[in-house]
């Protein structure tokens, strides 16, 4: 069973401000439907090929801006401090300056619940500030792995100052913006061959000088041969159009078989035309579907 790999990376992105941040406190905006983005690449896969999905976000940033807040100062470090003590002052403005929660929220499905999987402090630093949010808010590594059917979402969490676009200094409140960026990356592994045929028909027609549909297409296709059974030639074509049979045709004498083989695993799954020159000639249709 041979294998391939196809891999798309793509972005996704949100400004929330004064005028919708109000709106994902009760309801989460879904920054990323993971489910949506793989099926966009795999369907244009050939259904005959088995894959599988391995979804990375590999980035993701938020970009603040909120001066309806006081300014909350800089954490004092020095060289001399250890990691603990470095937590316990930044603890400490958290807890004595005005802020609010972006919470970073995970579900398993459409409809599942949402889990809250982080909530950075925002405050007002007095200029834009840039937050990654992968680590260490989502995992400790480089790269988050998602599955196949995860989504992401943000909502905001009100310590009693309010959130964005809602600070006490009601002039500035236009001015709040957060705007999110992500990068994702998705890898899907291509399984040729993996299935196995099922579903095989056989059927028998009769062919006139007028172009004739002996097999409709099928994306599904896994096989199919062509017999003439007749005593004249028979002239038949791929194609949406009976002209192809005319125009393009593969010519098959009595009583010959045609089969496609399996050229690097490609059957075509184009619909079947066939017709005669004249008097008319009956067909054997063998055609096998993937379930």
């Amino acid at each position: 069973m041979a294998e391939n790999r196809l891999s798309e990376t793509d972005t996704f992105s949100f400004e929330i401000n004064q005028s919708n941040a109000s709106n994902y406190v009760s309801d989460p905006l879904t920054l990323w439907a993971v489910s949506s983005t793989v099926n966009s690449i795999s369907a244009n896969i050939d259904p005959r090929w088995l894959w599988r999905a391995n979804v990375f976000l590999e980035s993701l940033t938020a970009s603040v801006w909120c001066p309806s807040f006081p300014r909350s100062p800089y954490p004092e470090f020095y060289p001399e401090d250890s990691a603990a003590e470095k937590a316990a002052k930044l603890m400490k403005l958290e807890s004595n300056h005005p802020k609010f929660g972006l919470k970073l929220l995970r579900r398993k499905s459409a409809t599942g619940p949402w889990i809250e999987a982080a909530c950075p402090i925002i405050q007002n630093r007095g200029r834009r500030f840039y937050v990654p949010l992968i680590n260490p808010y989502l995992t400790a590594n480089e790269v988050k792995i998602f599955g196949r059917f995860d989504r992401l979402g943000v909502s905001f969490k009100d310590y009693g100052d309010g959130i964005l676009g809602g600070g006490s200094i009601t002039s500035n409140r236009i001015y709040d913006t957060l705007y999110i960026e992500g990068e994702y990356r998705v890898e899907l592994d291509l399984m040729l061959m993996a299935k196995r045929p099922a579903n095989t028909v056989m059927n028998t027609v009769t062919v006139s000088p007028n172009p004739m549909l002996i097999a409709p297409a099928n994306l599904s296709r896994a096989y199919f041969e062509i017999q003439n059974q007749g005593e004249i030639e028979l002239l038949w074509g791929f194609g949406t159009l009976g002209s192809n049979a005319t125009s393009h045709p593969f010519k098959m004498p009595p009583g010959q078989i045609y089969y496609p083989g399996n050229v690097a695993g490609f059957i075509p799954t184009d619909a079947i035309w066939a017709k005669v020159q004249e008097g008319t000639t009956t067909v054997l249709i063998v055609e096998s579907s993937y379930q």
